[in-house]
């Protein structure tokens, strides 16, 4: 193309040159002959040579003719014409050509220009202070960029990609990893299909794999467990080697170790777990109180429970706090209606019942009842019970938790006493279900009330077995009765028949 070039920009000076009979002209200061090679022969060290100078529209009004020449200022190039159509010279030539990358910057680059490799040999690296600071490795697939980045033996393995300080930088087999942010999986050795972003995310996994984390040192401390999901600040922080747990929210499931299979999702929902399982979250510090205990469910802010280690506990709606295992609690105390279309379903299929017997008290314990009215502290009750937060939702300056606790102790409520109501099943000798005692001196008494329908049921099968047996008892006194005024009118009757005989 430069070659071209040049003959082209020969050729189209003979057809500006003044006519001459000589067979050679020269353009000069120095006044020497031309070169007897050259049709012209153009010579200065102080001036160029100007050709044609026209825009787009004028260039293609012009006929093709073969060989012409012009500067387009349309498009800042030569164009010259091959007979049929305008061809242009464009990108102009550099001359002289660019040299090979420099260490201090370089111009004049092209599409054809390139900082790497042209043949098989081997990855392009890089390094700061002969550290391992950057591979692009098509072979085992990896890419890493920053000072000290990846582990660039023999033995790394395949497809990981890490873009920060000291990331990946102890890696031997591990594969299918993805390391964004300084220090992320520094530690990693044969963990596979992991993802960090973030400053020291993953950063003591070694052999935990299916790992994701998303977040300043989210699953830092992780070594061995594999299949967790953390994304926020901190999220999983001490986990080690729990699986399968899901922490979204800053420092959600903080403080785990090897619990599993628990889904939090809120800032510092679950963050004291250390290796309780099976828990679910949802919420800012839901279950924030569970260390070590299972299949526990809390959905809604603050929803809690009230120890560390119960199983099967379920708390429902802001700041609800369950306190024992097995149990639901639905809403904080501060709720004064829990509504709902239809009512609760409790199983009740012969097939299933065993040791059936028929010893439900009936007006024995419920004569004993002592039906009342009555307030109830709501406020009282609900730091009775611990609020792990340091009852945060009581506090004066929430006036919105204060007006709730006002209307609901402002409830006038019927009902009964459950200590009362103990006391009148063991004055019956009757193990009533009905009645919920603590197990712990922080735990409360509480009453079923639906399960008063049963003894009621039995109260009023005792009152009708007693009508009855008083209405066979009315009708026998009422025979007798009858008899005995018969008997008495037949004896009344003889008297006055005699009477009346006698005179």
């Amino acid at each position: 193309m430069k070659k071209n070039l040049f003959v082209l920009l020969l050729t189209a000076t003979s057809f500006f040159s003044t006519r001459a009979f000589a067979q050679n002209v020269s353009i000069n200061e120095d006044n020497s002959a031309a070169n007897t090679n050259a049709i012209l022969d153009v010579k200065s060290s102080t001036k160029g040579v100007l050709f044609p100078r026209m825009g787009k529209f004028t260039r293609i009004s012009m006929p093709n003719v073969r060989g012409m020449l012009v500067f387009d200022t349309t498009f800042n190039a030569f164009m010259y014409n091959d007979g049929a159509q305008w061809i242009s010279m464009a990108p102009p030539v550099i001359v002289p050509p660019p040299p090979a990358w420099g260490l201090k910057g370089n111009i004049g680059l092209d599409s054809n220009s390139f900082l790497g490799t042209q043949d098989g040999g081997g990855p392009l690296r890089i390094r700061v202070n002969n550290k391992p600071s950057g591979l692009i490795d098509p072979v085992r697939r990896h890419t890493f960029f920053g000072f000290n980045s990846g582990n660039t033996g023999p033995n790394n393995g395949l497809d990981n990609t890490g873009i920060g300080t000291n990331v990946l930088s102890n890696n031997t087999t591990g594969a299918a990893n993805i390391a964004i942010g300084g220090s992320s999986m520094t530690l990693n050795t044969t963990g596979n299909d992991n993802t960090a972003v973030g400053y020291l995310s993953l950063d003591s996994n070694t052999t935990g794999g299916v790992n994701t984390a998303v977040g300043y040192a989210s699953l830092s401390h992780n070594r061995d467990g594999g299949a967790n999901t953390a994304t926020g600040v901190s999220a999983l922080f001490f986990n080690t080697s729990g699986n399968f747990n899901v922490a979204v929210g800053s420092n959600s499931i903080q403080d785990n170790t090897n619990g599993s299979e628990n889904t939090a999702i809120g800032t510092s929902a679950m963050e004291t777990n250390t290796s309780g399982n099976e828990n679910v979250a949802v919420g800012m510090l839901a279950l924030h109180e569970n260390t070590t205990g299972t299949r526990n469910t809390a959905l809604g802010t603050e929803a809690n429970v009230a120890s560390g280690n119960l199983t099967n506990a379920t708390a429902i709606g802001f700041g609800a706090i369950v306190n024992a295992s097995n149990k639901v609690r639905i809403g904080n105390p501060s709720v004064t209606v829990i509504e709902g279309q239809v009512p609760f379903t409790t199983p009740s299929d012969a097939r299933f019942k065993y040791q059936v017997q028929d010893d439900v008290k009936g007006l024995s314990f419920i004569m004993q009842l002592h039906p009342v009215t009555y307030h109830f502290d709501v406020q009282r009750f609900d730091e009775q019970q611990g609020n792990p937060e340091g009852a945060r939702i009581a506090k004066p300056t929430n006036y919105a938790i204060q007006a709730s606790y006002k209307e609901a102790a402002g409830i006038r409520r019927s009902g009964f006493i459950a200590q009362e109501v103990e006391k009148a099943a063991n004055a019956t000798g009757y193990d009533f279900s009905g009645i919920i005692k603590p197990r712990t001196a922080q735990d409360h008494y509480g009453l079923s009330y639906e399960a008063f329908v049963v003894p009621l049921v039995k109260a009023v099968q005792e009152l009708g077995t007693e009508v009855e047996r008083l209405k066979k008892e009315n009708e026998s006194v009422k025979k007798t009765n009858e008899q005995l005024l018969q008997s008495l009118q037949q004896q009344i009757d003889e008297l006055r028949n005699a009477r009346n005989s006698g005179k």
